[in-house]
């Protein structure tokens, strides 16, 4: 491979790491994944605050992925705090606060003075109980669509930072949050009562990858199909693109999934007109039928069930589970 051909291959982020020396490339494997987020930021005036300056306690020596992120985002206000005091000659578009990411005091004063932020990087500590205490305080500051990104989770698993080899301390259990928080509709069906953080409804989204945990914030107030409401935003707006395609482009397969949404939603008229009017056109579907006769039950309407059976079982004269389900049901309408 040519020279030219290695260096084309280098995305522009991992090339910024190299010339100003960050880990955020080589001891770790960052800023390809980095690039991939943000580069459809990189010429906004985003805002960007990352815990954790680096050269530990020495003054002179640090800043490296500040100088990075400068460069990459133009346009960017770039924030770091660290716990130590720096003296750094950096870009003018970088600012400095020192302070502990575990004070929620001095965080607040951060975020008010240069928040909210579209990206927030904990490149901190990494003790799992610090992870936890910043993005707690931290999170809220982050713009919809924005990303908190948590880097160097080995240490989850790490007893020399707190962590623990056998379920990965803190960090996981904040992970766990996470994911409960992005399927707060689905446990709610299972469990009225259990309460959820209160940023529950803006975790978007949740990826992994080897030591570095991305959070996106946004709306997440999609309804369970458990607990289906058309009043949902999400879910009206599902409704009438299915309605829109379907007034246009029919099918029998897109008809039968309307229906079996209205019955999600607890309106088996709906489904029951749906499915009637989609089987005049196509009599012998399996899947309308079924919708129907779902419909049917829950309107507990045993004789049209028993009809939109009998119409299944002609489509399918040697399924026996069918056969018996059809039985089941005449037995009952005798009762």
């Amino acid at each position: 491979m040519s020279k030219s051909k290695a260096k084309h291959d280098i995305d522009p982020l991992t090339r910024l790491a190299i010339k100003h020396g960050t880990d955020k490339w080589g001891p770790h494997f960052y800023t390809p994944l980095y690039h991939e987020l943000f580069s459809r930021l990189r010429h906004r005036p985003i805002r960007l605050l990352e815990i954790g300056v680096g050269g530990y306690e020495l003054a002179t020596v640090g800043g490296a992925s500040l100088t990075m992120w400068a460069e990459y985002f133009p346009h960017g206000q770039i924030t770091g705090i660290d716990i130590a005091e720096k003296r750094l000659t950096l870009p003018p578009r970088v600012r400095l606060f020192r302070g502990s990411q575990v004070d929620p005091t001095f965080l607040k004063t951060v975020c008010d003075e240069r928040g909210p932020f579209d990206i927030i990087i904990d490149d901190g500590s990494h003790v799992p109980q610090h992870v936890v205490a910043s993005f707690e305080a931290l999170f809220p500051a982050v713009v919809d669509g924005g990303s908190y990104l948590i880097e160097d989770i080995q240490t989850a698993f790490w007893p020399s930072f707190g962590g623990s080899v056998f379920d990965g301390g803190a960090t996981m259990k904040l992970a766990q949050t996470i994911i409960e928080c992005l399927n707060h509709a689905e446990i709610a069906v299972a469990d009225r009562a259990r309460r959820f953080p209160a940023f529950a409804k803006q975790i978007k989204s949740l990826r992994a990858f080897h030591n570095l945990l991305v959070v996106e914030k946004g709306d997440n107030s999609e309804p369970s199909n458990f607990g289906y409401d058309l009043n949902n935003p999400h879910a009206s707006r599902a409704e009438q693109s299915i309605n829109q395609e379907l007034r246009s482009a029919p099918t029998a397969e897109g008809l039968a999934n309307l229906a079996g949404l209205y019955l999600r939603a607890g309106q088996p008229e709906k489904a029951r007109e749906v499915c009637d009017k989609a089987l005049s056109q196509w009599p012998a579907n399996g899947e309308l039928l079924i919708a129907a006769h779902g419909a049917a039950t829950w309107q507990n309407d045993v004789l049209a069930g028993i009809h939109y059976l009998e119409r299944l079982c002609q489509i399918e004269p040697d399924n026996a589970a069918l056969q018996a389900t059809l039985a089941k049901a005449r037995t009952r309408l005798k009762q």
